[in-house]
């Protein structure tokens, strides 16, 4: 399985997630309902979202021979995706708040899916996508910064 993938198979997830999300928003259901939703959806694509910042996009940015306007532009979304998640945790946002986290993280998602997901498997070789999802090395825990779960203490 290649790291692109992955990542798609996890959009769909995503945008699965968003179009139950976008129901629940549109029946007055009660806000901390909304925000333990939206805290779901957010925790896990902010972790989805570390593997495509310190995993593929450098790839992408190594293999074009430089940034692009997609990927940057994919980037500042992740951002603004982050801001919004802080306001809903803040606790003061309403439906329409969480319809705009809707909105943005669904154009995000669809936009990797059909561009940079797209450019990555015509710029990155085939064998180097296989590589970056092959989550039997230690590679993509040490680019998200995360200890290796299934490793021991460090020997002395």
């Amino acid at each position: 399985m290649k790291i692109t993938e992955r990542l798609k198979a996890e959009h769909g997830v995503f945008l699965y997630q968003l179009d139950q999300l976008e129901d629940l928003a549109s029946r007055n259901t009660p806000m901390d309902v909304l925000a333990a939703v939206v805290e779901t959806i957010a925790s896990a694509e902010d972790h989805h979202a570390m593997i495509e910042d310190r995993v593929l996009y450098p790839a992408l940015v190594q293999a074009n021979g430089g940034e692009f306007t997609l990927l940057s532009e994919a980037r500042k979304e992740h951002v603004e995706i982050r801001k919004l998640v802080t306001r809903i945790r803040s606790g003061i946002f309403d439906e329409h708040t969480v319809c705009a986290f809707v909105a943005l993280l669904r154009e995000h998602l669809e936009r990797e899916i059909h561009g940079v997901f797209a450019l990555a498997e015509d710029l990155i070789p085939q064998d180097a996508l296989v590589r970056m999802a092959n989550w039997d090395v230690d590679h993509l825990h040490e680019a998200a910064g995360a200890p290796r779960p299934w490793a021991g203490a460090p020997e002395a």
